[in-house]
This record gives structure tokens, sequence and C-alpha cells, in this order.
């Protein structure tokens, strides 16, 4: 290693300085502790490390000891030829200490020795979050779970949330879970424990106002809701049979707290994310005259102060999403101190800035939330992934923001393959922990080291390669891939209409070879179980893909398809790699909604 490649590493250390030497890794690798608070710490790591028996004196292959001037999270690495040693002011510390010394040694080649250096890495950001939507459809596995924890911790992230609108087995409430495969309390509280052991804090999240349409379109639940018998928008263009905003009201509040008594204590985290985004009805139901007198703002922000009382009942601290409050920026100087704001925005030219000096002068504490820009996607969207968490990162250092929290949705159905998540999550990693950007081939490097251990033919280059589809495309649509688009408009003629102003066939025959090109490269036959998997996911992104082009040309040159498209095989697969990480419940919605979509008539 030279003293430009971090490779070894990931994120990237924030200091590397070499030195002169080499340190022989011995077969029997003692370790000498002198901080007893770390043992819990070391014990994690032995095996991983080989760290075989504990001695009292050096010399030793380990030396673990406490320093008072490090950061809380930030540790000091030394080798040199007469042995490692690491300090950290806290066991977190110690625990980014140790994931970084583990990476080291796993890519050291048999009988290889490691050149002696000095580490001394510490956080960019103090708050490093991944929010995972298992509300549309798809709630995983507890296996899928634990892998993604071990990862986020290889990764250093140290909050994780998962989106809850109806996926929590509430026990007075089976009607509304019944067909969703939901968490219970005792996957929620092993979760928990699963990631305390490694640094990461379970923030509790349930959205408590908006997005509530999966408990309001049954009976029982009706009379909550600011449009009982649905509601109809133009921007954006919704239309329902039932509500999705609850009244912001006092029997909402009575029955709100009742689902936090039965859900809050799960969790050992002091904070908690109550959503409180896109109230989509607010004020033309149940509301209508009092916003028409007040104001949505005020009405909004006094439910909002109500929903935090609720929570500080219950001994948490409010978190909550800041699209409504951001529609007055100024109404943030009435605010709590105590509330915290989250701001969403999922595209490259997001206004973090602005959005964030409005937040920031108010004193309070809050974060920036960009996007995996998965969603709406069947290869995702990088070069848009990429510039909103880099925007996102900038944002959060030059406005005193906490940190980040990468966000995962699901939107209409959940359809894009898993493995598209892994270069936004690696990059997010490496921008809120070492704050500099990466080329392309760094990140993809890093998702081959540390998603597939470098195994042989895996696919992490074309994973992040076929996430450029929209820039071939020369596509710009917002929250969406041109191929999803096109396999899920509503509307025929509007979707002609779109393809008639914005594209030309012979960017779809680009796409298309692009597309083409990257399939050929992929080895979907494997050893590893893992690789295999993320090889057939990312393939089946790229065949309805394929579909959703040959669809665009046909409509382009006014043909018909010669025959129907058969959607069976491209139905089993989506199937078969769904149960591979995730549960029953929701597989028939999002397989219904694919199904639709794919022998709907153009």
């Amino acid at each position: 290693m030279n003293s430009m490649d971090q490779s070894c590493f990931f994120p990237h250390p924030q200091k590397i300085k070499l030195l002169t030497g080499t340190f022989a890794v011995p077969d029997v690798r003692s370790w000498l502790l002198r901080e007893e608070s770390f043992r819990d710490v070391v014990a994690f790591f032995a095996k991983r490390l080989g760290l075989s028996e504990r001695i009292s004196s050096n010399p030793s292959f380990l030396t673990i000891e406490k320093v008072e001037t490090a950061p809380p999270e930030g540790y000091l690495l030394s080798i040199s030829p007469d042995g490692i040693i690491l300090s950290a002011k806290q066991p977190k510390g110690l625990f980014h200490g140790l994931t970084t010394l583990s990476q080291l040694i796993e890519r050291k080649v048999d009988g290889e020795q490691l050149e002696c250096l000095k580490i001394d890495d510490h956080p960019t950001l103090s708050r490093r979050g991944f929010m995972l939507d298992i509300s549309r459809c798809k709630v995983p596995t507890m296996e899928t779970l634990f892998s993604m924890i071990d990862l986020l911790a290889e990764l250093r992230f140290n909050e994780l949330q998962l989106y809850i609108e109806h996926t929590f087995a509430f026990v007075d409430h089976e009607t509304v879970w019944k067909e969703a495969s939901p968490l219970t309390c005792d996957e929620v509280r092993e979760i928990d424990r699963y990631c305390q052991d490694r640094f990461i804090e379970l923030v509790p999240n349930l959205n408590s106002f908006g997005h509530f349409e999966r408990w309001l379109m049954h009976e029982p639940y009706k009379h909550l809701a600011e449009c009982p018998d649905g509601f109809r928008r133009e921007n954006p263009y919704i239309v329902r049979d039932h509500g999705t905003t609850l009244k912001p009201n006092q029997t909402s509040l009575d029955f709100v707290d009742s689902l936090y008594s039965e859900y809050l204590p799960n969790f050992s985290s002091k904070k908690f994310n109550v959503g409180m985004d896109e109230p989509w009805e607010l004020g033309q139901g149940w509301s209508k005259e009092e916003i028409e007198r007040r104001g949505k703002d005020q009405v909004y922000l006094e439910h909002l102060e109500a929903i935090r009382k609720l929570v500080e009942k219950h001994g948490k601290h409010m978190q909550f999403w800041a699209d409504v409050l951001l529609e007055k920026p100024e109404n943030a100087s009435l605010l709590s101190p105590s509330a915290s704001p989250i701001i969403w925005g999922y595209e490259a030219e997001h206004p973090f800035s602005e959005q964030a000096r409005t937040i920031s002068s108010c004193g309070l504490s809050y974060c920036l939330a960009p996007g995996t820009a998965t969603w709406r996607s069947f290869t995702g969207r990088w070069a848009t992934a990429k510039a909103n968490i880099e925007s996102a990162a900038k944002n959060a250092i030059n406005h005193n923001a906490e940190g980040l929290l990468l966000t995962s949705w699901g939107d209409c159905g959940n359809h894009q393959p898993w493995s598209t998540l892994y270069p936004p999550l690696l990059y997010a990693a490496q921008m809120t922990w070492n704050g500099k950007p990466l080329h392309d081939d760094q990140v993809s490097d890093a998702v081959n080291r540390l998603v597939f251990d470098s195994h042989p033919d895996n696919p992490a280059r074309i994973i992040l390669e076929t996430g450029k589809l929209d820039e071939v495309l020369e596509s710009k649509l917002p929250n969406t891939s041109l191929p999803w688009y096109l396999v899920f408009a509503p509307k025929s003629n509007k979707l002609a209409k779109h393809l008639d102003e914005y594209q030309s066939a012979e960017q779809i025959e680009k796409g298309l070879d692009f597309l083409l090109q990257n399939r050929n490269q992929l080895l979907s036959k494997s050893t590893s179980t893992n690789t295999t998997l993320a090889s057939d996911e990312t393939e089946m992104g790229i065949e309805l893909s394929i579909f959703a082009l040959e669809k665009a040309l046909w409509i382009i040159r006014g043909v018909k398809p010669k025959k129907s498209y058969n959607s069976e095989p491209i139905l089993l697969k989506f199937e078969s790699l769904w149960l591979a990480r995730a549960r029953l419940g929701g597989l028939a919605e999002s397989r219904g909604l694919l199904k639709e979509a794919l022998t709907q008539d153009f």
C-alpha cells in the first residue's frame, strides 16, 4: 500500500501515515487490554481477528488502550515492527478501530507482512443513519435484517430506522396487518439487541398522521380519517376511495397514543421518528373550515405540538419529516427546542442549502435525508443518488446538522432489486464518515470487497453500471427511472405523449444496447449464494428494463407487437427473488401490480 492507496479500508480513514518497516502477523495472536470497559468489544472481534490468549504484559500482537484525547467515535491505530497498538476513548471508537484492523488483516495475502503505519480516524458527521421502508409490501426476513445490520456496522453507520405504517403486529389491530407478515414485539427487541451489540441505535419509526391509508381503508378506522370516503387532488395527482390522513383532533391523538404505548417499549433508543409528512388531503374534509379560518400551517403545527407532547410522555425525543414545515419556513422558529426536523429531498438539485440554513438558524437539532434513488426503478439512478448524497453531506457540514439519514423507499410496490441498494449505501457511508467523494470504480471496488468478499464473477461493477441507464437514455424524470415509468404509466396516451416530447427511437435503441452489453457480462453461476442472488436480481432488473424499452419502441414506431408478452417467467423469478430476502406478506400485492403493468394493452 502506498501513501495514496486507502483501498484496504472502507470508509476511508481521515489520516494515514506510512512508516518505515513491516510487522509480521504471528500465528498466535495474544492481546493486552489496559481498559476493562473495552473487554466486550474485544470479545466481539476475537474470532474475526483470530485472537488467542489474553496476556498481562508486552510483547503482544495487539495492545488496546484508552486515550482521553480521542473523539467519542474516533480511534488511533499504530503498527510498528513490535506489534499493534489501538487506542480509543469510548467502546464505540474501539469498535470502529477494530473494524479497520480487521479489514487490513483480511486484505493481507498469506505470508505478507503489514506495513507499519499510523491511522488517526474519526467521523466527519456524528449522525450516520439509514432508513429502510418495510411498509410498501416488502418486510425483510430476520436473516436479511441481521445481514444488513452487519454491513451497516462495517460501514460505520450508527443509526437504523425501519419505516412502519402498518407492519408491526399491534395486538388489537390484526385487521390492518394480517396479510403483511409484520414484525412482532419479540422480533423488534431482538433487532434492537443486535444493533446495540454493533453500536447502532435502532430508532423507532411509525407514521402518525399522513400515510395512514393502510389503516383508514378498513371500516373500523374510517371514523378517524380526515376524508373517510376518499379524496382527489391534482398536484400530485391522487384519487382514493379512502383516506390517507388522520383528523387533527383529540380522538386521533388518543388512538396514536395507544399505538405508542405498545410499540415504543420495544426500543432502547430515546428518539422516535413520528413521520407527519405528506398529509395529502388535509383541509378537504373534517378540518376544512378550521384550515380556511386559521391556515393549514397553523392547524398542522398545533397537531405536531400535541404529538410532541405524547412522544415526550413516553420518554422519547421527537423527530419528524420537515416537508410541511418548510412550506412556510418561518414557522421553524415556533417549534419546541426538543423537536428535531428531518429535511428530505431525493434529487440532485434539492435545495438542501436554503432549507438547512433556515432550520439551523433556529438552533434546532436536525439532519438531512437524501435517498438511494432505487425506488420506482429496476436498475437504480446512480448519478442522482451520488449527487444527492454529496449535496446532503456538504450542506450538513456547512450548516451544522447532526448528519444524514439515508432513505430507501419502496413506493408503488417495492419492485426494485435489492442489489441496487449497495452503491448508494456505501457511498453515503464514505461521505458521512470521511467526507470526501469517490470515483465510481472506487465505489464498485468497495461493494466488491464488503458485500461480495471479493468473490470472482461478482456483479458489483454491473450493479453500478446499470444504474447509469437513465443517463444513457438522457431521461430526467423526477423520482423515477424511464423504464419503470414505461411499465407502470397509468394512461397509454400520457405515455405516448411523453415519448413523443422527450425520447427518440435512437435513444431507446442506445439504452437497449447498453442493457444487453451489461447482461452479457453478468455471470450468474457462482459458488457464493450471495453473489448468485445479487446477480440474479440484477439480471431481473435488466430484463424488466429491456421489456420497457421494447415497449417504448413499439409505441414510437406505431407498431403492435406480433404476440402478447408472456409475463409468467419474469413473475416466477420475481417471486423467487422476493422470498430469498423477504417474507411472504405483501408479495401477492406487489406481484399483482407488476403483472397488471406487464400485461396492459398499449
